[in-house]
């Protein structure tokens, strides 16, 4: 079984990696891609375990639906106040809150993902190359030039 927490670890080590985070917001931002599935197919990658197209695709789906639904709505509000509220004496404190609010929104996410995951069956594989079933080749380059 996959532990969503030991995840959680692994993808703030590998965000924290120079490089990376900007990496991962640059594929986010102009690629729509999602970040917490990147890193979860890493994940998956650093544990010798492959996926099949289709289970890739059913966890964009879930990412997809969640991202369209609370996080982007989130990230729209965060934007909104950081260009016509910061004039608010408590903007600081209120732009922390909702930092806070993304970031467990996001360790939810990344839950869901490993719960989906330990209802399927990923196959052992010495050599897994997950990326492939969800970015490109020069997308894939970007993040395995900072890992």
């Amino acid at each position: 079984m996959l532990d969503a927490a030991d995840f959680w670890t692994y993808a703030c080590a590998q965000y924290a990696r120079a490089g990376m985070q900007d990496a991962l917001l640059t594929l986010q931002d102009t690629e729509h891609k999602n970040v917490n599935l990147i890193l979860l197919l890493m994940y998956l990658d650093a544990h010798d375990l492959s996926l099949t197209v289709a289970q890739v695709q059913a966890l964009h789906a879930l990412c997809d639906a969640f991202d369209r639904t609370v996080l982007h709505p989130q990230r729209q509000i965060r934007r909104i106040l950081k260009q016509q509220h910061q004039h608010y004496e408590a903007y600081a404190e209120l732009r922390q809150h909702m930092l806070n609010a993304e970031l467990a929104q996001e360790k939810y996410q990344q839950a869901m993902l490993i719960d989906y995951l330990n209802q399927q069956t990923p196959q052992q594989n010495p050599h897994p190359d997950n990326l492939t079933h969800y970015l490109s080749p020069t997308q894939r380059l970007t993040i395995r030039a900072k890992t």
